[in-house]
């Protein structure tokens, strides 16, 4: 998860936002009809010719499935559900925030075999925030990456962890730095044809900044620019990101919530017809995938406040930042990981935060041999899990625990069920009408490559078979090749 700060999210701003320039939502209709979306019909068993996978921030099932207060909140993705199929639950990986969750999706790797385990990384003076937004970084095969290296030509925007990708066409996830603005935090990483299309489609709104509406907008708009060209990317990774503020600042089920979901449903649809209008909906099977699920919170503590006064680190006297450290912890949201310099900094460590633990009733102590097998980053000596209601934040100094100033969090480990996140799938290559009970994150990338005419060796899920439906081998490779 972002790295939550003292008194408030640095999501916050984009939520803000979101509240000023969104639409005003009042109770929901409890007799709301999904809008009708035509999807053609698929008969024959044939691979796709084009294939877009989409990334929602906080995707879970009970946005595209029916319950008691609305019939959908994403009648869009619920018409792919319908006319495709979905999962009721698709387990994340530990810990469940954007970065790992994403290299996962792509690598069908747990993130200590990836090697994208956290969001944010680790320095000599403590956690920065520089995020794993580097392609060099991921530490093992990935879709794309096949996809690009057997010839056929990739789009990735604002997805996670690609920036420098050997990819054709991408606006990778450069956040602005305090004084740019988001295009020139694109410029010399970001495909210059591809950063004239986004200005063009409004990039210069300096809401960009911030993770929202109009950053979302805009990708949709450029991945349309994409599909009206001679030659559309044979995959299309796109993430769509405004429910993440939405979610930290409004939580679990509220109408900014559902606001938020219901825009990026809106977007998806934008993109659908964009495809259709090129006549090659038929051929292009479409992905819509999330990265965790949220939970509800009210407290954060401030592990490294106690590691302060143990003498294992020295945090600076203004600012967020820490001089030196000997053990610290970084937060992930709902779980953090503690690393240390010897042995007997961590057996300190260990030692403070059980007492910690038993003072505050915030957590529990997440032991190496749960964190291995999790899969989580195998350089933490061992790890922390909030309890319901609990999150965790980086600050050194001030009050240990205190009243959070938003309502959703996420980064639980996987075990956890509110971290459970979606999965919808429809078009060639896929069957109908499937619903499966249970899958995981890992499952994803393993299952796709075989529509995408690749194959990645050493994963950790496994081919989902029974989700396929496939042309018999040695059959045309598309009915529209």
């Amino acid at each position: 998860m972002t790295t939550w700060r003292r008194g408030g999210v640095a999501l916050l701003g984009s939520v803000a936002l979101l509240l000023a320039c969104g639409p005003k939502v009042g109770p929901l209709e409890l007799e709301e009809v999904a809008p009708a979306i035509a999807l053609p019909e698929q008969r024959d068993a044939t691979m796709p010719r084009h294939m877009l996978l989409i990334s929602v921030a906080g995707l879970t099932s009970q946005r595209y499935r029916p319950v008691k207060r609305a019939t959908f909140v994403m009648p869009v993705v619920a018409a792919l559900a319908e006319a495709g199929l979905s999962a009721d639950a698709v387990g994340s990986v530990a810990p469940s925030t954007r970065y790992p969750a994403h290299a996962t999706l792509v690598t069908g790797r747990v993130p200590a075999r990836h090697g994208i385990v956290a969001d944010r990384r680790l320095g000599k003076r403590g956690i920065g925030a520089e995020s794993f937004s580097n392609a060099s970084q991921l530490r093992a095969p990935s879709l794309w990456g096949e996809v690009a290296a057997s010839g056929r030509s990739v789009a990735a925007l604002a997805w996670p962890s690609t920036v420098g990708a050997k990819i054709d066409f991408i606006l990778p996830d450069r956040e602005p730095l305090r004084n740019q603005t988001w295009l020139e935090a694109q410029t010399g990483y970001a495909t210059p044809q591809l950063l004239a299309i986004a200005r063009q489609e409004g990039a210069e709104d300096p809401r960009m900044r911030l993770a929202g509406s109009p950053r979302d907008h805009v990708m949709v708009g450029v991945a349309c620019r994409l599909f009206e060209a001679e030659a559309p990317p044979d995959l299309l990774l796109l993430h769509l990101s405004q429910t993440a503020p939405a979610i930290a600042v409004g939580g679990v089920n509220t109408p900014v919530t559902d606001a938020a979901f219901r825009a990026v449903d809106g977007e998806i649809a934008r993109l659908i017809e964009c495809v259709r209008s090129r006549d090659l909906l038929a051929s292009t099977s479409i992905v819509v995938v999330g990265d965790h699920g949220v939970a509800p919170v009210h407290s954060v503590v401030y592990p490294n406040i106690a590691m302060a006064a143990a003498g294992l680190l020295t945090p600076e006297q203004v600012g967020l930042g820490i001089i030196h450290w000997a053990a610290l912890v970084r937060s992930n949201g709902g779980s953090a990981f503690v690393y240390a310099r010897e042995a007997e900094d961590a057996m300190l460590a260990r030692h403070v935060l059980d007492e910690v633990a038993v003072r505050t009733g915030a957590f529990r102590i997440v032991t190496a041999e749960e964190m291995l097998r999790h899969g989580a980053d195998p350089s933490a000596w061992f790890g922390l899990e909030g309890e319901p209601g609990f999150i965790f934040g980086d600050a050194a100094r001030g009050i240990l625990v205190e009243p959070f100033s938003g309502r959703g969090g996420w980064g639980y480990l996987p075990e956890n069920p509110a971290m459970d996140t979606g999965f919808v799938a429809w078009g060639p290559g896929f069957r109908r009408g499937v619903r499966l009970p249970r899958l995981s994150l890992v499952d994803i990338a393993p299952t796709l490559a075989p529509l995408l005419g690749v194959s990645l060796k050493g994963v950790d899920g496994r081919i989902l078979v029974g989700l396929l439906r496939l042309p018999p081998v040695g059959a045309a490779r598309s009915v529209n090749d």
